[in-house]
């Protein structure tokens, strides 16, 4: 399971390995396939449910929301707005490279509760790192290797399409916190379904090569909505358009419910509150807790009302309500009419009308909605009795993505031999290349241009694109989002456009040619492959000796001076050149953090080992508290001064445990521990040895009487003859000196009472058994030796007989053995 694809949820994420049979999503320890897009801070970390159980007691120190808030400046309108959501403290995070502040968290950590202030990014980090572990933990279930070696290797990890390229660095640095290598690749969250979707309809071809099958895919999930529609033809997937809602969600359909509760807890308890529920971060979440189940109840066909309670809501009040589904499809109208313009600009972009979709899949959480489903019909002209509304639920609404990331990652890992399948990606947002003017004048009738828009819109992913320019010294070019991209409604930040600066060293002097390649690579990510100086250099060509010789041929003639050939070389030099990016991690940064993580992971193993201490001993105390009084279990083993004096053991220790022992360290729980056994493993001891004694016993005695029986019958048998009388006495004594020694020691151990240590244990009496066997069973199953090899008697020549003939020995010169054979072939007959 070292090849995974990781959908990262900003609600629930799912992890899904790749193997031999196919895609298998990994379960979690408590055998669930969702986990909590959550990291809790305390005395040392919890992650996804761990997390979420304790997220409304704790949320001050729970972080959730961390892809909503990844790669965004603090200060930028969409993080202001996303943070509101949060009910934990957002700081802002300044880094050393400059640009404007990052956004971190501020929480509580450790036994002494020291405040600690973490990147968002570096959170995200944390729970990459822990869906690699279930992985490994799965992976231990089968396997004898070390945890460590069966952490995943190769990732692809999926992201919104409408991240930008800080969004995508600030995943892959966060991951680099947690000490995570191997991420592939970052995809798009509606190509990995895409990817899903055709990569096994095009094995069972399905698809044609000359005639492409188009495919609408809506992705509704807990705070973002997504169109695509993508064409698939044989062995490849073109993204054709892909258009989003990044704040329109499963999230925005609870909230509606929990203002709708609210509301009507505040007219039921008018003037009785101490304040606004929804303003009140553990009311709220309650509130959301409930809206969100009373939005699954409505959501299958059929249903017409869902019943509301919350104990202790508020203030000590409960409440109860109830709300109709036509209630819920009304509240909800203004999120329903916002799925309507990224289908329609995916449609327009791509030219296509609905009847050209040959499918509309859904997938996403927030697409189980009832209301949702018919407004994506009516909006597709779709039938809307039909089953699903004529809408296409064939693949996992909440697992497709991690499929098709775990598929990518197939294809892309060399641990794998996956058949070519092309992936024609779609870039979201036009990037322009702009440089530095060179003062210069521009030629008549053309415009002076210091840009170019080099990555447009729905260009593919992993190009090399080239701008040639004329400079001599110092230089910048820069990469910057166009604006044109303010035209999509989900591009985050109008007030940040800038991806990165690359200040480039030429030689100063002349104006020299620069070759720029700027690369975008299969992330996403712009980045600078290499600047190279082009110098034409003119080199003159040497007259060979043949073409001397044919000069000095010539007799009476003047040779003819002729100027030697000019030759053309091109040479190249790569320049030197640094980056600079808003928002960068330097590397004394990145160490640091790494550092933390390092120190955290630490931290837990600590708390954990401490906990599990803590458990065991406590689950001793439990266990022999009740046994040693326990006339069937321990009590007949041990004195009365044992059982008084190991009761009051522990119950001091339960007391000392539950009091001042609480927040003891491990070292003295397991002191604590090692007392309890040393009282009660000598006990436990004798038990063992009275229920396992007897049967040790009786092997011991069949063993010996079955090979007495074996010496008895032996002596006087043919097939052992063999054996010799020295072997049979050194097997006789064996029996006898194991019978002796069989007899003494059950009158020794019948003389002594239960409580009593035993004379013999249990292993010595097998012990004595096994020798007995190693003594006498080599010479019981001695093989008897071979028969010596009869020699084999000439056969004599037979001679005619005749009368006084006198029979003579063969003579076998005369005769030799090839003519006997020959004389003994049968006659041929014809």
């Amino acid at each position: 399971m070292s090849v995974v694809g990781l959908d990262f949820g900003n609600q629930n994420a799912v992890i899904a390995a790749a193997g031999r049979g196919g895609v298998d999503v990994i379960l979690n320890g408590n055998s669930n396939r969702l986990n909590a897009s959550m990291v809790g801070f305390k005395e040392s970390r919890t992650m996804g449910e761990a997390a979420e159980t304790q997220s409304k007691s704790n949320f001050k120190n729970t972080i959730k929301y961390m892809k909503r808030l990844v790669g965004l400046s603090f200060h930028s309108t969409k993080a202001q707005e996303e943070m509101k959501h949060c009910p934990f403290q957002c700081v802002p995070l300044p880094h050393k490279s400059g640009g404007p502040d990052a956004i971190a968290v501020k929480v509580t950590f450790g036994t002494e509760g020291k405040e600690e202030i973490i990147a968002v990014e570096t959170v995200m980090g944390m729970l990459v790192k822990h869906m690699g572990n279930l992985v490994a933990d799965k992976s231990a279930e089968t396997s004898n290797a070390d945890k460590k070696d069966l952490f995943p290797n190769d990732w692809v990890i999926a992201i919104p399409g409408y991240f930008t390229d800080a969004q995508r660095r600030a995943l892959l640095d966060g991951c680099q916190h947690a000490g995570i290598e191997g991420i592939l690749r970052l995809m798009h969250e509606h190509t990995a379904t895409a990817l899903a979707y055709g990569i096994f309809k095009d094995i069972r071809k399905e698809f044609q090569k000359d005639e492409a099958t188009n495919v609408m895919f809506l992705d509704l999930g807990a705070t973002s909505y997504t169109c695509s529609i993508v064409s698939f033809v044989t062995g490849k997937l073109i993204v054709k358009a892909a258009h989003h809602d990044s704040s329109l969600g499963g999230r925005e359909f609870d909230m509606k419910i929990a203002e709708w509760i609210a509301t009507k807890f505040e007219e039921k308890f008018k003037g009785k509150l101490s304040g606004n529920p929804m303003e009140r971060p553990k009311t709220l979440l309650k509130l959301l807790v409930a809206a969100e189940k009373a939005k699954k109840t409505l959501s299958p066909a059929g249903v017409k009302e869902a019943r509301i309670s919350i104990e202790m809501l508020m203030d000590d009040y409960d409440f109860n309500v109830t709300l109709t589904a036509q209630e819920y499809e009304d509240m909800c109208a203004p999120l329903l009419a916002r799925l309507n313009p990224p289908i329609q600009a995916c449609l327009s972009e791509t030219g296509l009308s609905a009847k050209d979709l040959s499918s509309v899949e859904i997938v996403g959480g927030g697409s189980r909605v009832g209301c949702v489903k018919r407004t994506l019909a009516k909006i597709l002209g779709l039938d809307i009795n039909a089953t699903n509304n004529g809408l296409s639920t064939t693949m996992n609404a909440d697992e497709a993505v991690a499929r098709g990331a775990a598929l990518q990652s197939a294809i892309l890992s060399p641990r794998f031999k996956v058949l070519p399948y092309e992936i024609i990606e779609a870039q979201p947002f036009p990037i322009k290349i702009s440089w530095e003017s060179d003062g210069s004048e521009p030629a008549e009738g053309e415009e002076a241009t210091d840009s170019v828009v080099m990555f447009d819109r729905n260009s593919n992913f992993g190009v090399v694109r080239r701008v040639t320019l004329r400079r001599a010294g110092e230089f910048t070019v820069s990469a910057s989002y166009d604006d044109k991209a303010m035209e999509y409604n989900c591009f985050p930040d109008a007030d940040n456009k800038s991806i990165v600066d690359f200040k480039i060293k030429a030689p100063a002097g002349n104006d020299n040619k620069i070759r720029v390649n700027v690369k975008q690579d299969i992330n996403g990510c712009i980045l600078l492959s290499s600047v190279q100086m082009v110098e034409e250099i003119i080199e003159e060509e040497k007259a060979t000796d043949e073409e001397i010789k044919d000069g000095e041929a010539k007799e009476g003639e003047e040779a003819k001076k002729e100027e030697p050939e000019k030759k053309k070389k091109i040479k190249k030099t790569n320049l030197e050149f640094t980056e600079v990016r808003p928002m960068s991690w330097t590397k004394e940064e990145m160490d640091a953090a790494f550092e933390k993580e390092v120190a955290m992971t630490n931290v837990d193993r600590i708390v954990k080992e401490t906990a599990d201490m803590r458990n065991d001993l406590e689950s001793y105390i439990y266990d022999m508290r009740d046994k040693i009084i326990s006339e069937s279990q321990l009590a007949p083993y041990a004195t009365e001064e044992e059982k008084s004096s190991f009761s009051k053991l522990l119950e001091d220790t339960e007391n000392w445990l539950y009091e001042d022992g609480y927040d003891a360290t491990k070292s003295v729980y397991a002191d604590k521990l090692a007392a309890l056994k040393k009282c009660g493993t000598p006990i436990e001891f004798r038990q063992q040895e009275n229920a396992t004694r007897p049967a040790a016993m009786t092997s011991l005695q069949r063993t010996v009487e079955k090979y007495q029986n074996w010496i008895n019958t032996a002596t006087s048998d043919e097939n052992y003859a063999h054996i010799t009388e020295e072997e049979f006495t050194k097997c006789r004594e064996a029996c006898d000196a194991a019978s002796s020694w069989m007899y003494d020691t059950m009158d020794k151990q019948g003389s002594l009472a239960p409580n009593q240590d035993p004379a013999v244990t249990t292993d010595e009496i097998n012990a004595k058994t096994n020798e007995l066997t190693k003594t006498i069973s080599p010479i019981m199953h001695k093989p008897k030796p071979k028969p010596k090899p009869e020699e084999k008697k000439e056969e004599k020549a037979e001679e005619p007989a005749a009368e006084d003939a006198k029979a003579e020995p063969m003579d076998t010169e005369e005769t030799p053995a090839a003519d006997a054979e020959k004389e003994a072939e049968p006659m041929e007959t014809d």
